[in-house]
């Protein structure tokens, strides 16, 4: 099996590719649950999301600024280990020819 490439996805191609649960969950780690190196806490006032990367093992990899202090920060949703979110991923990944 040939390895999987990072997709990076759109707002548009993250909401279809997320259910609900998936999308609050989402919302949450941007909101409040995302690690400021610089700040020495999570990012208070959220995080301002620069790019959203499917990675090769199905997980979503945010990449964005700590809206508190501008710093950069990064916050991996391990996704890639649900089967559900995997076919779904990958079902994802064969209609936009990858």
């Amino acid at each position: 099996m040939s390895a999987l490439k990072e997709i990076y996805l759109n707002q548009f191609q993250l909401n279809i590719l997320l259910d609900e649960e998936e999308k609050e969950a989402y919302r949450y780690i941007v909101q409040e649950g995302t690690y400021c190196v610089h700040c020495k806490d999570v990012c208070k006032e959220g995080v301002e999301v620069h790019e959203n990367i499917l990675n090769d093992m199905n997980d979503i990899l945010i990449k964005g600024i700590c809206k508190k202090c501008g710093g950069h920060v990064s916050r991996f949703i391990e996704y890639g280990e649900f089967e559900d979110f995997v076919v779904k991923a990958n079902s994802f990944r064969k209609a936009i020819g990858e």
